[in-house]
């Protein structure tokens, strides 16, 4: 047998089986890697019969200086193994293993502190039976320019290249089942957290036992020059197609002429496509057009800038579409005549008035409440009706304008049609003139005095019990409206049909009184707003007392004639609706 080997040997040289060994842990700029013991896996691979190159921690110049191995001439190639284990950068085309020196690297000087491994491939590729290239890293960042990412990027495969990415020490395990000449399939198999990549051959078996033996007689290999070597590790540094012509002008003939003549290539083809790829998407973007970019994609399925044309080709798309008209909006529903209402925000003070108005023109309202009773509402469509407006129970804007319009025609423009009448009737001081004033004008700017000399308690024909029973005497006091009037009402039938009744509206009227004082209180007058009050008073031909700043009960009745006379709460006492009012007016000329 060893004759059949030599004489073998003595025709041609046999094949040689090399390895390459890295390991990268102590970056000076990225997070320790998880070291794998590089020497004892060199000395593996070496025993195994592999021309074995290795290195610990090496930056980029020592790394291109150990790959060296793979570069050199070889006529009858044998199997090939190179363990890498590191920080990797990649720019999406391309992917860099780098030295441990590499800073903030970026696309223009990634090539300069790292190795390519499109360039490994490369060199690996023809060996026989095969060859193997293992990557370990971990999920650690390393600090890049935004033109570059983390991480193994895709890889271009090689003919006859399995790779294997996975952490370092699985690839490291891996790289001990090879040396132990274990198939690929098996070895990788070994360690869950391995890939092996597509394409690759899961049957490779590149340490053999025939293929050990057959190194053991392997003839040595010529060593390129110091020179050479210098020269071909200044051109791979550079990886640019100008530094490889340079080195193939120097050395047509060396050791790395075939390696770098296709590196060169390579590098041509991939910048005559990036021209061509920026040219055609500088033109298609400027067209902005659909088929532009449908064109694009199909010439250029691994551009530079597919993402971008996908994503404007579906914005055009969607912008194309045939659009659906939109239905058209359903009419709104017409507000029912309450809703109308509840829009005009009314206050309590406003029913109020607007029930008071009702009384005046001849109609029989609820009570001034917090909001309308059923007589209100009945006296509301009966108006409504009377007017040529749809009988309802709710007012709308033009309703309460006209109620408004029909209430101050009873007084004139400025309130001397009430002045008159009182004259006329009030004045006489006999009943059935306050009654005949009260009549017309319920709430008028002397029905409380009016009401007052009815209910005066020396003189109370009305309520003689002689001549009023309890019935009588009811409506009489809701027609009055005041607590005096209840009281009244109370002394003569003190456990009458109405008794409850009248009790809680008296105290409703002292409650709203005690209300008004308290609300007049928070306003906090001074001294000089009672006496503009009391002037402003006097001036609308009233007769408030002393303009002194103290109010007076002559100040509280005129107070009370003013509001009646505005169609205000009738307190006595000073709101912040009256103070508006009072203050907003411009004075009368004294007469």
């Amino acid at each position: 047998m060893l004759l059949l080997v030599a004489l073998a040997g003595a025709g041609q040289a046999s094949a040689e089986n090399r390895a390459v060994v890295v390991g990268n842990a102590d970056y000076r700029d990225a997070p320790d890697l998880a070291g794998s013991d590089t020497g004892a896996l060199a000395a593996a691979i070496r025993a195994a019969g592999f021309v074995t190159a290795e290195g610990v921690d090496q930056d980029s110049g020592d790394l291109r200086r150990t790959l060296d191995l793979l570069a050199r001439a070889d006529q009858t190639p044998g199997a090939r193994i190179v363990s890498l284990s590191g920080r990797f950068l990649n720019d999406g085309a391309e992917t860099w293993f780098m030295g441990i020196e590499a800073i903030d690297p970026d696309q223009g000087n990634v090539g300069s502190q790292g190795t390519p491994l499109s360039l490994v491939l490369q060199v690996m590729g023809n060996a026989m039976p095969g060859a193997v290239l293992l990557l370990g890293t971990d999920d650690q960042d390393m600090a890049h320019r935004p033109d570059l990412q983390n991480g193994i990027g895709p890889l271009a495969p090689a003919a006859g290249v399995s790779i294997v990415t996975g952490p370092p020490e699985g690839t490291a395990a891996a790289l001990r089942a090879l040396a132990a000449g274990k198939p690929l399939g098996e070895a990788v198999a070994a360690h869950p957290g391995l890939t092996l990549l597509p394409d690759s051959d899961a049957a490779l078996t590149p340490a053999s036992p025939a293929a050990a033996a057959a190194a053991m007689v392997t003839a040595p290999s010529a060593e390129p020059t110091d020179s050479d070597r210098s020269a071909w590790s200044e051109a791979a540094g550079q990886d640019v197609p100008e530094s490889y012509t340079t080195y193939l002008r120097r050395y047509p003939s060396g050791q790395f002429s075939e390696a770098a003549t296709a590196r060169r290539q390579q590098l041509l083809t991939r910048r005559a496509t990036d021209i061509a790829d920026r040219a055609t998407w500088s033109t298609v973007t400027a067209q902005n057009r659909m088929s532009g970019y449908e064109a694009y994609l199909k010439q250029f399925p691994d551009g530079r800038y597919v993402a971008p044309a996908k994503r404007r080709l579906a914005e055009l798309r969607l912008a194309n579409m045939p659009k659906a008209a939109p239905p058209p909006p359903k009419p709104p529903a017409p507000p029912t005549p309450a809703e109308v209402e509840i829009a005009l925000n009314l206050t309590r003070g406003d029913r109020a008035v607007i029930e008071r108005g009702l009384s005046r023109l001849g109609y029989e309202p609820d009570a001034a409440e917090d909001d309308f009773g059923p007589d209100t509402r009945a006296a509301l469509r009966t108006w409504q009706g009377l007017n040529n407006f749809m009988p309802s129970g709710y007012l709308n804007q033009p309703q309460l304008r006209a109620l408004r319009d029909q209430v101050a025609a009873l007084d004139g423009d400025d309130g001397r049609r009430d002045r008159a009448y009182w004259l006329q009737t009030g004045a006489r001081r006999d009943e059935q003139g306050l009654r005949d004033y009260l009549k017309r004008y319920p709430s008028g700017r002397y029905a409380a005095e009016a009401k007052r000399q009815l209910t005066a308690p020396v003189a109370r024909p009305i309520t003689d019990p002689v001549n009023r029973d309890d019935a009588s005497a009811w409506r009489w006091a809701r027609r009055q409206d005041s607590a005096a009037a209840y009281n009244i009402y109370l002394e003569r039938f003190l456990a009458g049909a109405h008794a409850d009744e009248a009790r809680q509206r008296r105290d409703a009227l002292l409650a709203g009184i005690e209300a008004a004082r308290r609300e007049e209180d928070a306003l906090a007058l001074s001294q000089a707003t009672r006496r503009d009050i009391e002037e402003r008073l006097m001036a609308a031909q009233l007769t408030p007392g002393p303009v002194d700043g103290r109010f007076t009960a002559a100040t509280r009745q005129a107070l009370r004639e003013y509001q009646a006379s505005r169609n205000l709460r009738v307190t006595g006492y000073v709101s912040q609706q009256t103070l508006s009012i009072l203050m907003s007016e411009q004075p009368r000329p004294s007469r």
